[in-house]
């Protein structure tokens, strides 16, 4: 058993030559009730016929399952779920940006869980 929690803050990433989005992913992690706050890495997100994915390097030292089962849920999250679609035929769209209000990605069990944040009120 692992414990282990992501928190994702933003991606921001730009429209390269290729098609492909590339840029920065801002994350917060804690992992074993270590906090490790405004973490980057470098991401890139491609179309692959009509579907789209996003690639995470991950972070030194955490190159671990969990983190790939990370970057799974993520895509099923973004893609999916929120429905989000980069379209770089757009004109003038060469930018692409999502910004995480309040979740957390829970891999401490065999299932990615994904979780509100719960506010001091609640």
């Amino acid at each position: 058993m692992s414990y282990l929690k992501i928190y994702p803050k933003r991606i921001i990433a730009t429209l390269n030559a290729d098609g492909a989005f590339e840029g920065v992913f801002n994350l917060h992690i804690e992992q074993y009730g270590l906090q490790a706050n405004d973490k980057k890495c470098d991401v890139r997100i491609t179309q692959e016929g009509d579907q789209w994915q996003i690639w995470v390097q991950p972070l030194a030292g955490l190159e671990t399952p969990q983190f790939k089962q990370f970057v799974e849920s993520l895509n099923d999250y973004l893609f999916s779920i929120l429905k989000v679609i980069p379209n770089p035929q757009d004109a003038g769209f060469s930018k692409f940006e999502v910004f995480f209000d309040d979740i957390y990605f829970d891999m401490s069990g065999q299932e990615t869980v994904i979780q509100k944040i719960k506010s001091k009120n609640d």
